[in-house]
């Protein structure tokens, strides 16, 4: 299969609440404006690929919404689709017992019962040659991924401490098995490379799979996403056969125009326009709002870092960035962070009887995977005392 094309059309709906009947419709509506028409699935191959990030409940905004899964599921079948198969890798350890836990925990056990969808549980995976990529040349991928005929890109839009943006192009992240990303994440340790494997790895997707990216704007996450924002009310359904396209009309709905890195590396591509006023927006709704006040991750003082990356040999920029630090007041010491930590830069310490986790600066390359993974949310980010007085005057 070719490239996406710049020119993919990107469907919008309004959605207020996670009704199933008015989610059905919404799809339903999309669906047809952008030419799935009724038997677009028959025998084929169909896994959904969701936003599993970590054992959360939904309505914290940090993971795919069960109502969602449930009218998905119903969409595909009304357009053919047999066996339908859910299947994600999860950050940190992968295993069947993990799998089951975050699914029930998400409630995603539940909705898949209801919709008689099939719950991956193989945690083997394939070695996937990406001749085309431009940092990364092959990628392990989970087996249901790899072996896929259509897959379905079933995001959430939420602000990342690292990415900046989590939405369809970040969400392929998941199709690398379980602690193999902390393994790309030290491969790949500077935000500019680390989103051009990104888009290697969306590119290869859509290149050897037939890819629909729905992303649910519906709650949306805003602050210190992936995990530790805040769920933001949007009342927006996307729909685009193009991830990088649907990226770039995200983008523009929470007013971050520009300053996506994975949108900006596609677009050097050509695989998505350079502007979100060049998206090809289908559908009868009004555009949407443009928010003013989504609220950034704390983390946002590193787009100003990035025009700095030689300066002073990169001392300057990396001196004047936020990191990861440990709350020790919350923490509980579990090792969860210990065990994601790319660089192995946090050790656990025993004071007054208790156990606590500390980052060691000097190897911490800024990943934040402690922060998205940590389930008490005892990992907060530090600026820099200059940087902030730096923001203020401009």
């Amino acid at each position: 299969m070719p490239d996406p094309s710049p020119l993919t059309p990107v469907a919008l709906r309004h959605a207020d609440a996670y009704e199933p009947e008015a989610l059905r419709a919404a799809l339903e509506e999309m669906g047809t404006q952008l030419g799935i028409g009724v038997s677009h699935f028959s025998g084929r191959r169909v896994v959904v690929k969701p936003n599993l990030v970590a054992a959360m409940r939904p309505d914290l905004a940090a993971t795919t919404e069960p109502a969602l899964l449930g009218a998905v599921a119903d969409f595909l079948r009304a357009h053919g689709a047999g066996e339908i198969l859910v299947a994600e890798s999860p950050g940190g350890i992968y295993s069947e017992a993990v799998l089951r836990h975050i699914y029930s925990v998400c409630g995603i056990a539940e909705a898949a019962e209801a919709a008689s969808l099939t719950l991956n549980t193989d945690t083997s995976s394939v070695t996937v040659s990406c001749p085309d990529g431009k940092v990364c040349h092959s990628f392990s991928v989970i087996r249901p991924i790899a072996e896929a005929d259509v897959i379905i890109d079933l995001c959430r839009l939420k602000a990342h401490a690292l990415t900046r943006l989590s939405c369809a192009v970040k969400n392929f992240f998941g199709v690398v098995p379980g602690v193999e990303k902390f393994e790309m994440h030290s491969a790949y340790p500077t935000m500019p490379v680390f989103s051009e494997m990104l888009v290697d790895l969306c590119g290869m997707l859509c290149r050897t799979h037939e890819v629909w990216a729905i992303c649910d704007a519906i709650t949306a996450m805003e602050g210190n996403g992936p995990t530790g924002g805040t769920p933001r009310p949007l009342g927006v359904l996307l729909m685009s056969a193009s991830p990088f396209c649907l990226d770039l009309a995200a983008e523009r709905l929470v007013g971050w125009d520009g300053t996506i890195p994975t949108t900006q590396a596609a677009a050097a591509r050509g695989l998505c326009p350079a502007s979100p006023d060049e998206v090809t927006m289908v559908g009868g709704d009004a555009p949407p709002r443009i928010l003013k006040d989504f609220r950034e991750p704390d983390t946002s003082s590193q787009h100003f870092l990035r025009n700095l990356p030689n300066f002073m040999g990169g001392r300057f920029a990396r001196s004047m960035s936020p990191r990861p630090v440990i709350d020790r007041a919350r923490c509980l010491g579990c090792g969860v962070c210990v065990r994601s930590c790319p660089r192995h830069t946090i050790v656990m310490e025993t004071a007054r009887g208790k156990k606590r986790a500390r980052i060691r600066p000097d190897g911490c390359i800024r990943c934040f995977c402690c922060q998205e993974l940590c389930p008490h949310r005892a990992v907060k980010i530090r600026k820099n005392p200059l940087l902030l007085l730096i923001q203020r005057i401009r």
